[in-house]
């Protein structure tokens, strides 16, 4: 009987020190899901930003200035900060209508982190996106 309490005992050991080492594990794998969900969120936002910004700049009497406060308007009320906007192959105003203007939008993604993983995860360092359109001929 003496030994059967023993095997017991020692099991419920065992099973406390599996516990502790899987439940951390298991937490890790969970929050790392949640900051790679955030991170997909994050990129989509930052994408559909850029196509706002290219439909704001192929629009007649658009320059760089109205585009970039619109896009950065855009990215605030996502809660994106530090996005850098980029035209190519101009600022819309230099440009004939016709041609194709994109928008570009750069993001660091430290400051836009959801649990800071980071440095314990493969993430990439910055968050791109990019649309185009073509711009629409000038009411003059």
């Amino acid at each position: 009987m003496n030994d059967w309490k023993r095997s017991a005992r020692a099991r419920r050991g065992s099973e406390s020190i599996e516990a502790a080492i899987a439940v951390p594990l298991l937490l890790l794998v969970i929050f790392a899901a949640c900051e790679y969900g955030w991170l997909v969120l994050k990129s989509t936002q930052i994408d559909s930003a850029a196509r706002l910004g290219a439909r704001e700049a192929s629009l007649d009497g658009a320059t760089a200035a109205s585009v970039e406060s619109k896009v950065q308007a855009a990215l605030g009320e996502l809660g994106i900060v530090g996005a850098q906007i980029h035209f190519l192959p101009g600022a819309p105003e230099d440009l004939d209508a016709g041609t194709a203007i994109t928008v570009s939008i750069q993001a660091r993604y430290a400051p836009n982190q959801l649990l800071g993983l980071a440095r314990l995860m493969p993430i990439p360092d910055t968050m791109k996106g990019r649309a185009s359109m073509v711009l629409e001929p000038r009411n003059d």
